[in-house]
């Protein structure tokens, strides 16, 4: 399995949301190889870990733009902030602060996400969350395979840079694979993830 240098120096753009945990790393650049695109990172965190070929910073805001998403991509969306919807764009938004009707942001970049590979804008994605009400509020997730770590997320802090295994969340991947390999490539899930917990679908 390729190993890539996963250990963080300094992150200054996350400020308090969190990142994907190391040991998950090696696992996923052996599913996705090179990563065309995160649609939620920043510079620093890009160069330490994934290095993904093209980023959008929380600046940004990918949920927001308006090009297509495209390639290979690993999406883990924010812990923190929420996501309204512009009536005039008639699109979603994320941001830190919460406005009216705002929403937890888990649920609207994973539609997102499915809504791009649907198009087939996307070739391949896996998505990342530490949010268990997705089970519960978006049934849609279990037309997919997925992968429940058997241990719960060592996540790292953006800005502290500790890691914190958290206390009340197990975090889960959702893997929306090729559709020209079709069975071959969600076999290629199992076997990979099956190393580190519970696949099913």
């Amino acid at each position: 399995m390729t190993q890539k240098p996963y250990l963080s120096k300094q992150i200054h753009e996350l400020s308090d949301d969190w990142l994907t945990p190391c040991e998950y790393l090696p696992y996923i650049d052996s599913l996705l190889g090179d990563i065309d695109l995160d649609p939620c990172s920043t510079h620093s965190a890009n160069v330490e870990f994934l290095r993904a070929k093209k980023i959008y910073t929380p600046k940004e805001d990918g949920l927001n733009i308006d090009e297509p998403w495209t390639g290979t991509v690993y999406l883990f969306p924010p812990t923190i902030g929420r996501c309204s919807f512009s009536k005039e764009r008639k699109t979603w938004r994320w941001s830190v602060t919460a406005g009216t009707g705002a929403k937890a942001p888990s649920v609207i970049w994973f539609r997102k996400l499915v809504k791009e590979w649907k198009l087939r804008n996307i070739r391949e994605a896996l998505f990342y969350s530490t949010y268990p009400e997705m089970m519960r509020i978006c049934p849609e997730i279990w037309d997919y395979p997925m992968c429940f770590p058997t241990n719960r997320a060592n996540l790292i802090h953006g800005k502290g840079l500790y890691t914190l295994q958290s206390p009340v969340y197990w975090g889960y991947f959702i893997y929306l694979p090729k559709s020209d390999f079709g069975f071959q490539q969600i076999d290629k899930f199992k076997y990979i993830f099956s190393h580190i917990g519970k696949v099913v679908g």
